[in-house]
């Protein structure tokens, strides 16, 4: 009987495979279209038209920043690129330095940068590096290519501080008052 019933059961799913299944014949099928001005239509409503699809490269300017050397234990100089005609203000070398970081799987989460008379003050997430998630070693590495990138790329910045959520910068590694100068030209 279950043998029996087996086969029933085969041939119901044989069936309704084979129902389902339908060749479409060449009336189903959207006909392809081409015009004289070469455009192709790959279906209907869609038209790539060649000669309008230029590739225009974006100019761009070599910004010097530091970042951490691929076996995390110095300090490193690289070269980061920039959109030529934008300005290097203290936003930029920081999201560069931010992306240089990102290519050693370090992921700085940065809230602000702010400019105080000569002092660029540099506001990080709590619960990302250099304030947690690193030893005192990387955390240090961090706020340095930070620091000197910024020294180095920003005229008239004349030191640079850290905060962390607006407040004082504290790690459990580095103890920071909210107008203490980490870096110095």
């Amino acid at each position: 009987m279950q043998k029996k019933n087996g086969i029933i059961l085969f041939g119901i799913l044989v069936f309704c495979m084979l129902s389902g299944c339908k060749k479409p014949s060449g009336d189903d099928l959207p006909a392809p279209t081409s015009s004289p001005d070469s455009s192709v239509s790959l279906t209907p409503g869609l038209t790539v038209i060649p000669s309008l699809i230029t590739v225009t490269p974006l100019k761009t300017t070599e910004l010097p920043i530091y970042t951490i050397s691929g076996d995390l234990t110095e300090l490193t100089a690289v070269t980061a690129l920039v959109v030529e005609e934008e300005e290097i203000t203290e936003q930029v070398v920081t999201t560069a330095v931010a992306e240089a970081l990102a290519d050693n799987a370090i992921y700085v989460s940065v809230n602000s940068v702010t400019r105080k008379d000569d002092i660029v003050i540099v506001d990080f997430d709590a619960a990302s590096p250099p304030v947690s998630q690193v030893g005192a070693g990387i955390e240090g590495l961090i706020l340095d290519a930070f620091g000197q990138s910024l020294l180095d790329n920003i005229s008239g910045c004349k030191g640079v501080s850290y905060t962390v959520d607006g407040g004082r910068y504290s790690s459990g590694h580095f103890e920071l008052e909210e107008d203490d100068i980490y870096m110095r030209r």
